[in-house]
């Protein structure tokens, strides 16, 4: 069964998690509350924990560094104000750690595979406008520990491929879901020290966002050197592959929070 953690001060809170049941029936522990840095760290270091809750103090971000340093794969899910909405939260928790520890191949991968793995599934469906909030975006960020600046601008660009669908049945065989990771291979992780995501949203459209890191001050990526680099990146997919793309639209954004099912319009 799983185990969570939950880090809080806040009595009503307590109260609330001490209220919920059923539990086992959803494929976890109890989980434990703890109000202090110091003791969340030790009942990390005693117990194995699954996922993790820490509430919106300022005392607490020295929690969140130790565990950007120790332990980047935990998942971190939101405490919210009201049962029901927490027990939403949980269930959604549930089916990422289901996937974490999923045992459904034999290749040797461990749960940080896994847990990246979930992570690009995420990216792919906030950069399909598929995200209904900015607090939805948000507390996925979190959730999937995304080392993005959500607030910051991002350079946002969609791709066309004209010939997409044909390619796909014709010449690749391989599906939408490996093509978008051999694109990801030729875009790179990153470019000017900002992070590259990429998303097969459709046979004929491909979307990448260039964004800053957290913490880093994030400068603005230079659109003419942006630009450059994803021409060049689309003649070498065509040198290489045979498949045919063009830059649709590409501009700067507010940030990931802009990438709502609404703000996808815009």
């Amino acid at each position: 069964m799983y185990r969570l953690l939950i880090v809080t001060r806040n009595q009503q809170v307590e109260d609330m998690f001490g209220s919920m049941q059923g539990w086992e029936a959803m494929g976890f522990k109890p989980p434990r509350l703890r109000k202090t840095v110091e003791e969340a760290i030790e009942c990390i270091h005693k117990h194995h924990i699954d996922a993790i809750a820490i509430d919106a103090e300022p005392e607490y971000a020295q929690l969140d560094r130790w565990l950007e340093n120790n332990k980047p794969d935990m998942p971190i899910f939101e405490i919210a104000r009201d049962i029901e909405k927490q027990m939403e939260i949980i269930r959604e928790i549930e089916l990422l750690l289901n996937h974490l520890h999923s045992d459904d191949s034999n290749d040797d991968y461990d749960e940080s595979y896994y847990f990246q793995q979930a992570r690009k599934r995420w990216k792919k469906s906030l950069l399909s406008g598929l995200a209904p909030s900015e607090e939805f975006i948000l507390t996925h960020e979190r959730m999937y520990r995304c080392a993005d600046d959500p607030h910051m601008p991002c350079l946002y660009v969609r791709v066309s491929v004209p010939e997409g669908d044909t390619f796909i049945t014709g010449r690749w065989h391989y599906g939408s879901e490996r093509l978008g990771t051999a694109l990801q291979n030729f875009f790179g992780e990153e470019f000017d020290h900002q992070l590259i995501h990429l998303a097969v949203v459709s046979p004929e459209e491909i979307r990448v966002v260039i964004c800053p890191k957290r913490g880093e001050g994030g400068h603005a990526v230079s659109l003419p050197r942006a630009q450059k680099y994803v021409e060049e990146t689309i003649e070498q997919i065509h040198n290489y592959l045979g498949l045919s793309m063009s830059v649709a639209e590409i501009r700067m954004r507010n940030g990931l929070t802009d990438f709502t099912d609404e703000g996808d319009q815009l």
